[in-house]
């Protein structure tokens, strides 16, 4: 089970609350609704790694994620068709990876699909 901790919401955005369980869903693996947030044509460039396109490519890269233990929320920031995130992975062997992840919508309706993500993340050491 992967710990979440985060500051409460006032829940007036609910597009806050798609791009948290976006992030709880890549901690856990949890393709099926990764690919129900992608476009078929979706591009998520893992900065400074790889370029993934497509919701197939998305998938399959989510499912060979590292094991994680923790989610620590950051910041959580909507606005219009964009959104961003971030905060600290608690893996399971002890590392701990600080994420970012920017993201582009296909529009800015709570029920617009993702088009477009960058992810930076990166080694922030173990404890």
């Amino acid at each position: 089970m992967v710990a979440i901790r985060e500051e409460p919401d006032c829940g007036n955005a609910p597009r806050k609350t798609i791009v948290r369980d976006l992030v709880v869903a890549l901690a856990v693996k949890d393709v099926d609704f990764v690919a129900s947030l992608v476009t078929n044509d979706a591009s998520w460039a893992l900065v400074g790694e790889q370029h993934l396109v497509g919701g197939p490519a998305v998938v399959a890269w989510v499912s060979g994620l590292p094991s994680v233990s923790a989610v620590v929320f950051g910041s959580l920031l909507t606005h219009g068709r964009g959104a961003s995130v971030d905060g600290v992975l608690e893996l399971s062997d002890g590392t701990k990876m600080g994420f970012c992840h920017v993201l582009r919508f296909a529009g800015a309706g709570k029920t617009a699909k993702l088009v477009g993500v960058n992810s930076y993340v990166i080694d922030i050491g173990a404890n």
